[in-house]
This record gives C-alpha cells, structure tokens and sequence, in this order.
C-alpha cells in the first residue's frame, strides 16, 4: 500500500514494498571499445570561467567545457573593418591588433592554465552581428549573403586563438548555437551551406579539429509529431554532415511542471532521448554503415511551468541537479555513441536574475551554490573505475531503476549507480549473477528532495544491505560503494555492438501473410531487417524498438507482438516516459531480452505488431554482447 504524506505544496509517496531487481555481472563492459569512467567526457560545465572560480569548480569536480558567444567580451565581428585587398572580406590584420587577441583570448587563456590545458573544449558562436559592410539583404540584416565571407571571420578568430595561445584551439567547434531560433532570418538551407563552408575552412588550416552542429535546441523532442516533420531538419542536416562534419550536436532539455501540489516532467525523457539518438544513428547507418558521434553541449533543465522561477526557491535549484543527474545516467548507458555531455550549469550568472542563479554553482560571494550538487554527486566516480555490465529486470513494466556499475581495479570496490525515476521512495534487490559478490554493508552516496522541498547531498552514510536490499529515496539518485577487495585483474570484457534495421520510420500499416477469401489473418506491423554479420562468441542479445503514435490518447504503443525469425518474444521493459499525454505525441522505447539462439548470421527479420494501424516503428536496433 502507498501512504500519502503532505508536504507544503507537494505531495510526497512513501512506499512499503515497491521492490526491484538489478543483476550485475563479473564483466568488465566496453560500449564502443570505451571501458572506463572518462571524467573529462562528461565534467564539464557551459561557459568560461574567471579566474577566482577556477579553483572553486575544481574542487565540486567540474571544469570548463564550452565557450560560450557571451565568453567573447563583446561582439566579434560587428567592429571589424573590410580587407581592403578583397573587397566584401573581413581584413585579416584586425585578428591581429594585440588589443583583439588580448580581447579575445585573455579569459580562454586562464582557462587552460587552470584546468590544465583542457582538451576537450567546445567553442561555439551565435553569428547574428556582422558589420555593415557585409551585405545581409537576404537575410533580414542578420547573417552575411557571402557564406564564404563569412566563414573567414571564423577562421581568422580561430588563427588569432592559436597564435595567442601558442598551438592551443578548442577541440570541437559548433559553427551556429542553435540556429532554429533564427529561422525568420537564416533559412535551413543556409544553414547547413554555411556548416559545410565553415567545416571546409577550417580542417584545411586547423587539420584535427573537430567541427558539427546543428546544435538543435528543444523542439529535438518532439521530432516524432506530425509524421516526423521535424525529424526532417535533423535528416537534411546529416545528408550534409555524415560526409564533411564530424559530430552531430543537440540540447536535451526538459520542463518540470507545477501543476497544484505536484509536478511532472515534460519534455527529452528517457524513452524519448533514446528514440531521438536512436533515430540519428540508424540513419547514419543506412547511410553510412557506422556510427556519428553526438555532442550533448548543453542538457539539463529548461525551464519551470507554474512556478515563478524569478523567485529563489530551493525546489527549482532541486530540479535543475535531478536532471543534471537524470541525464547522465542516459548518457553513460550510451557512451559509444555520446563523446561529450556539458550541462547547462555556469560557475556565476545573473543574466536573468534570480531565473539564472537557480542553474549557477556558486553565490556572488563565491560560497557554493544548490546547483553544485550536480557535480559533487558525480566525484565519487573516476577514471580508474571500469563499467560492469548490468541488466535491468525485464518484467514488462515501464522501468523506474535506470541502473549503472563499475570496478575499480585499483582497490577491488564494487560501486552500483541508481537512479530512481519513481516518485516513491524504491528498494532495489542488488543480485550479483551466482553470488559473485554478496554485500552486507557499504557506503552511500545520495541526492534527493527531502520533506522541506529542499535539495540534499547525503554523503558518506553507512548502509546495511539485507538479502542484496539497498533503498534510494524517490526520484532520487544514489552511489553504493562496497569495499569488496574483489580480484578484477582476471575479468574478462563483453564487448557490446549496436546494430540497425536496415529500414526506419516505418508506418504501422494493415499485414495480411494471406488474404484471398478473408483478411481475418491480418495484422496491424512493421518489418524491418537487421544484419549482424557473425554469431561468433555472443554471450546476450536485446532488441530496442522505438514506437511513436500521433496524440496524446488514443491506441496502444506497447506492441501485441515481437517476433524475431519467426520467434516470439515477449520479456522487456519500457524506458521511462513521464509526459504522456501533455506532449501531443507518444514516442516510446521498448527493450526486449532476445535468446541468442534466436539470432541469424546476416540479416535477422524483425516483425512486430500492434493492436491498430497508424503511428510509426522508429527504429529497431540489435545490441549484441560478446566475449
């Protein structure tokens, strides 16, 4: 039974029995040939920082991980003066004049130095001020006719950074932040001629850098609404990037919702992130037959509804670190195709008042801030630690444990990552896979909301495990560490490989196998083919299809049946998806467990049916495990 308890203005579900059960396993797992917690991939914080937060970023474990336009002391562009020798062209000695790069460089250059020349730097600009010497006539006065002009202004910025820094740029450049919002301006089309132009340039005097886009902002959630209009953007862009860009870059953002005494989330889930990544990378498959990296620049939380967030409260400073939170656990689970993730979190801001001081680290007076608990969380993990694998329960239930685990080498610790989507209080059945490992006690490290709407870092807590039991509190997130002096020297690694259908967004249409007399053997499908190429040495498989169905109600996602070379398979879980029904669209991820006597070398057939036709199969990808 749930009890309810009041809290002021919330309502919090204490809970008596909610179990569940994660199996972890004595195998180290490499996603993309990728094995350990690569700290300096996922620390990462939007903005450059001054000089007096350095120090206090390093010491709640995060560092500076994206220069923002603001970062540019001024605007860039708008002042510079026309070549006189190439008419139409920004004059190359502008970039030059000690006062620019001093301009320019001096904040970027105490960045390095004190994070210790940080590689994996994103710079990026906004490029709607230009002088008024370019002709912009087509573009609303905001962007430059000449392409090719204005992709010299980037690069001679980027030759005025080497030269100050002597040899160091930013490793990834985003050519536009988030274009969509100028689309009364600067047309798709231009766009992405402008991302092809930039990326020439710069690879031809910056050979290593890496350059991509198109930054799409929140819209990249509802991609699957309208028959996948809006996918349609992120498609036209990768028919251009898969062959001259280097990384396909997007913001997940979500909303929280107040809606009386309690709250929901709307906005990129779980079940809609994955559908959204998933649905990149099987196009760039079909077009390429690999993988396209993804750069997560900023992620977090977008905003408040019902809420005045222009008022400090310690309930929206807990939203902003749940999603923080929330979000990387995603991103771990998918690190072969996620290079980089930086939150939407800055050292200092007070650019919308009290709005943008509920997302900054620290205090005017420099003492640390709520938000900080998004980083300090995450220092307990680091870079000696190796991913285990570990599967979730597949009960045929929405899951609400998105679970992680690693082993350090080093000390012989065990450490399991809960994140607890349920808004009740859950307890999470630890089986480590023919008690490899039993442990009794432990230590805890946990975030959550607790009863005065107040967010709270409980650090370093004694925990008592009983029959394998650990409690993480609602909506909460939790590190489990177990001194275990385990001998990992001898673990062998499952390699995971992620395989797509060799069709996509494929309708939910009428399947009659035969219907001469009757069509009473019909069926409401889709099909799809995946090719795995060998069998050799497979240890597990799993089948992830991706569902969207137009609306907020009306039919069922869940499918009726799975069927894989003509097996039925039916053991899975649903990832998680709080918005239905506000988001006028269902798009939803299923995971099925698949017996790898089941598989085919070379192509596997697919079919899986539904109740009603209508809606869309995104996407069905294989992962397979081996030794």
């Amino acid at each position: 039974m749930h009890q309810i308890v009041g809290i002021t203005g919330f309502l919090v579900t204490l809970v008596s029995g909610a179990d569940y059960q994660v199996t972890i396993y004595p195998s180290y797992l490499s996603q993309g040939g990728r094995t350990h917690f690569e700290t300096d991939r996922w620390d990462g914080h939007n903005g450059l920082d001054i000089q007096q937060n350095i120090d206090r970023c390093k010491a709640i474990a995060t560092e500076s991980g994206r220069w923002l336009n603001r970062d540019l002391n001024g605007n860039i562009f708008q002042n510079t003066p026309q070549d006189p020798q190439h008419h139409g062209y920004p004059d190359p000695n502008h970039f030059k004049d000690p006062s620019f790069v001093h301009n320019i460089c001096s904040k970027y250059k105490q960045n390095l130095q004190g994070y210790g020349n940080n590689s994996d730097m994103i710079m990026e600009i906004k490029g709607l001020n230009w002088p008024h010497w370019m002709d912009t006539s087509q573009h609303g006065g905001k962007f430059p006719n000449n392409l090719d002009a204005g992709a010299e202004f980037i690069v001679l910025l980027l030759k005025s950074i080497k030269e100050c820094t002597n040899g160091i740029i930013p490793r990834y450049f985003e050519v536009i932040n988030e274009p969509d919002a100028s689309w009364k301006y600067i047309s798709w089309n231009t766009v992405i001629d402008f991302h092809r132009i930039v990326a020439q340039k710069l690879k031809s005097h910056f050979p290593g850098i890496k350059v991509g886009g198109p930054t799409k902002n929140t819209e990249v959630s509802g991609s699957d609404k309208n028959d996948f209009r809006v996918w349609g953007f992120s498609r036209q862009f990768l028919d251009m990037s898969l062959d001259h860009l280097d990384f396909f870059s997007f913001h997940p953002y979500n909303f929280v919702v107040v809606e009386g005494n309690s709250y929901r989330w709307e906005g990129m889930n779980e079940a809609r992130l994955v559908a959204f990544m998933d649905t990149v990378e099987n196009y760039a498959y079909q077009k390429k037959g690999h993988s396209v990296p993804l750069i997560i620049s900023e992620y977090g939380l977008a905003g408040i509804r019902g809420m005045d967030e222009n008022k400090a409260s310690p309930f929206i400073d807990w939203a902003y670190i749940n999603q923080h939170i929330s979000h990387m656990f995603t991103y771990l689970n998918y690190r072969h195709v996620v290079d980089v993730a930086v939150g939407f979190l800055l050292s200092y801001e007070t650019y919308l008042g009290q709005a943008s001081l509920h997302y900054s680290l620290f205090r005017g007076n420099g003492s640390k801030a709520n938000a900080a608990k998004a980083y300090q969380f995450w220092h307990h993990v680091y870079y000696s630690h190796k991913f285990l694998r570990i599967d979730s329960s597949f009960d045929n239930k929405e899951r609400k444990i998105s679970p992680l685990a690693m082993g350090n080498p080093d000390n012989g610790d065990i450490v399991v990552l809960l994140q607890n989507y349920d808004r009740s209080q859950a307890r999470v059945k630890l089986n480590f896979d023919q008690h490899w490992f039993s442990p009794s006690t432990g230590i805890s490290h946990c975030h959550y909301l607790n009863s005065h709407k107040e967010p709270v870092l409980d650090e370093w807590k004694s925990v008592h495990v009983s029959n394998g039991y650990v409690t993480v509190p609602a909506d909460g997130s939790c590190i489990f560490v177990f001194k275990a002096k385990y001998n990992f020297h001898n673990v062998h690694t499952i390699k995971e490989t992620t395989y797509y259908g060799n069709k996509m967004i494929i309708g939910i249409k009428k399947d009659c196998a035969i219907c001469i007399f009757s069509c009473a053997s019909c069926t409401y499908a889709a099909s799809v083919n995946v090719n795995i190429q060998s069998l050799a040495n497979v240890q597990y498989a799993r089948l992830r299809i991706g569902v969207s169905l137009p609306g907020n109600e009306g039919g069922n996602p869940v499918p009726k049946t799975v069927l894989i070379n003509n097996h039925h398979v039916i053991a899975h879980y649903q990832l998680f998806e709080p918005g239905r029904g506000h988001e006028g669209s269902r798009w939803e991820s299923f995971e099925y467990q698949i017996p790898a006597s089941f598989l085919h070398s070379n192509s596997n057939e697919v079919k899986v049916e539904f109740n009603q036709s209508g809606g869309y199969v995104s996407t069905v990808a294989l992962v397979i495990g081996r030794n």
